[in-house]
C-alpha cells in the first residue's frame, strides 16, 4: 500500500510556480476533482489511488489520450512536488505517512474531516486556505474584516501578499517599499504574462496593505511594466443554439441556467439571490452588491413563474428543517445586518434561493451554516450541456449573460437600457456585443453576397 500524502497548501505552491497560467489552471482543475473523489470515498491521497482515480475517470468520461495525460501530468506534479515540499521541511515531519504511525494517521484523519466539510468546495476555497500564516497576515485580516471586505477578497490580497513576500525575499511587511513592488509587478508582467487584471488586483492588493494596514508610504512606484490587455470577443449563442442549449440541462441546473439567462446575470450574482431578491408579480430580480457594490434591477421571464413557485417550495421545506437544528447558526448576513437584527439569519426572506444540500463551517467565524450551492458544479455542468448540444464554441455560465446582451440589443432594446440591465459602468463595456451581433452595425452585408 502506497504512502498517505497530506499537501494542504498545494493549490498556493502551484500559483506561485514557473508554470505557464494555462498550465497552472489545467492542473487545479485537474487536481481538485482528483481530492473531491478521493474525499467522496474516505480516501487518502496516494499514488495508488491516484492511479485508480485516473482509470476511473478515464471511463468516466470515455476521454482521449491526450486528456488522460494531462490528469496525469497534474497529478504527478501533485506527488513529486509534495515529496520535495516535505524534503524541504515546509510541510512538517509528518505530512507523509505509513498505516500504523498514529501522528501521521492523525494528521490525515483531520484533512479527511476537513476535506467532508468543504466537499463542494476544496482546497483553495477552504477556510484553512486563507488563515494567516503570520504576524502580518492576521493583522491584514483583521483590517479587511473591520472594513468587511468580501471573502474572495481576502484571499486573493492574502495569495498576492505571500507571493509578493517570497517572490522578494522580503522578511516581513516593514521591508514592502516602491523598488520592491514596482519590481514585482515586473516580474507579473514579463515572466508570469498574467492579464492586465490580474497585475492590477495585485497592485491594489498590495497597495492597501502597505498603506492601509501597515502605513507605509510608497511614494512613486515607477514605470513598471504593463501587462497586456488584449479586449476578447464574447462566445455568444444565437437564439436557435440557445434553447439547443437548454434542451440538454434539466431540474435545479435547468432553472439556473434559465434565471441567469433571462436577467443576464454574473454567475456570483446567480449563486447569491436570496428569497427576498425575487419579486414574481412584477417579474423583476433585485441584483443586489453587484460588480462594484452596485444594486440593480434585471427582468425575471414570465415563463419560469411556476418553476420557481416549485423551486421555493423545496427551499422552504429545507429551510423548515434546519429551524428544527439547534447547531446551526442561521444564513450568513452582512456584518452590519447582523448586528442590528440578531434573528434576521433565521427569517425566510433571506434564505439563500440556492441553498447548498451539506452543512459547512463558515470560514470566518466557525459557525456551522447552510450556504448557498457553490459555482463549479454549475459551471461544470453548464460546459457539459455545450458539448452535449453540438455546439462547437466553449459554452460557460458567462456565455449565457452574454447572450442575454446580445439578443437584446438584436431585438431593437437601446444600449443604454442594456448597459443598465448589465451593471456595465461605462457604455464602451457594452458596445463589444455589438460586434458579434447578427446585423452589426447598420446591416452591412459581407461583399460575397452581391457577388
Amino acid at each position: 500500500m502506497s504512502k498517505i500524502i497530506h499537501f494542504p497548501r498545494w493549490a498556493e505552491v502551484l500559483s506561485s510556480s514557473v508554470l505557464n497560467s494555462k498550465t497552472t489552471n489545467a492542473y487545479k482543475i485537474s487536481i481538485r476533482w482528483y481530492l473531491s473523489w478521493c474525499a467522496h470515498r474516505l480516501e487518502g491521497c496516494s499514488v495508488d489511488s491516484a492511479r485508480e482515480f485516473v482509470d476511473w475517470a478515464q471511463r468516466e468520461k470515455n476521454a482521449e489520450e491526450w486528456a488522460v495525460d494531462r490528469w496525469k501530468d497534474a497529478l504527478r506534479w501533485f506527488f513529486v512536488t509534495a515529496k520535495a515540499q516535505r524534503s524541504n521541511g515546509t510541510q512538517g515531519k509528518d505530512s507523509v505517512w505509513t498505516p500504523g504511525d498514529e501522528k501521521g494517521a492523525g494528521e490525515v484523519t483531520k484533512m479527511d474531516t476537513r476535506e467532508k466539510v468543504y466537499a463542494s468546495d476544496l482546497s483553495d476555497t477552504s477556510a484553512e486556505r486563507i488563515e494567516a500564516g503570520s504576524d502580518d497576515e492576521t493583522k491584514i485580516l483583521a483590517v479587511m474584516r473591520q472594513r468587511g471586505m468580501a471573502l474572495t477578497t481576502e484571499r486573493n490580497y492574502i495569495s498576492h501578499f505571500r507571493d509578493l513576500m517570497k517572490r522578494r525575499n522580503l522578511h516581513n511587511a516593514a521591508e514592502i517599499s516602491a523598488p520592491e513592488l514596482k519590481a514585482y509587478l515586473d516580474y507579473l508582467a514579463m515572466d508570469r504574462e498574467v492579464a492586465s487584471t490580474t497585475q492590477k488586483q495585485a497592485l491594489n492588493a498590495l497597495v492597501f496593505v502597505a498603506r492601509e494596514v501597515f502605513k507605509i508610504e510608497l511614494g512613486e512606484i515607477g514605470d513598471f511594466v504593463r501587462a497586456k490587455n488584449r479586449k476578447k470577443i464574447p462566445v455568444v449563442m444565437s437564439k436557435e443554439e440557445t434553447r439547443l442549449f437548454l434542451s440538454k440541462l434539466s431540474g435545479e441546473r435547468l432553472l439556473m441556467a434559465k434565471i441567469q439567462y433571462a436577467a443576464g446575470l454574473r454567475v456570483s450574482e446567480l449563486m447569491r439571490l436570496r428569497v427576498r431578491d425575487l419579486d414574481l408579480e412584477r417579474n423583476q430580480i433585485v441584483v443586489r452588491c453587484g460588480k462594484g457594490g452596485k444594486d440593480r434591477v434585471a427582468p425575471l421571464s414570465e415563463k419560469l413563474t411556476d418553476a420557481i413557485r416549485e423551486h421555493l417550495a423545496k427551499v422552504r421545506a429545507l429551510f423548515e428543517e434546519d429551524l428544527e437544528n439547534p447547531e446551526l447558526a442561521g444564513v450568513y448576513l452582512p456584518p452590519a445586518l447582523a448586528r442590528k437584527r440578531k434573528n434576521a439569519g433565521r427569517d425566510w426572506r433571506w434564505q439563500w434561493f440556492w441553498p447548498s444540500r451539506k452543512i459547512s463551517k463558515d470560514p470566518r467565524g466557525g459557525l456551522l451554516r447552510r450556504h448557498h450551492v457553490l459555482p463549479r458544479a454549475y459551471q461544470m455542468d453548464v460546459r457539459k450541456a455545450g458539448i452535449a448540444a453540438g455546439l462547437n464554441k466553449e459554452i460557460t455560465s458567462h456565455t449565457l449573460r452574454h447572450s442575454f446582451a446580445t439578443h437584446l440589443l438584436e431585438d431593437g432594446v437601446d444600449i443604454r437600457t442594456v448597459q443598465d440591465l448589465l451593471g456595465h459602468a461605462s457604455v464602451e463595456t457594452t458596445q463589444i456585443y455589438t460586434h458579434v451581433m447578427q446585423k452589426p452595425g447598420v446591416g452591412v452585408r459581407s461583399p460575397l453576397d452581391s457577388l
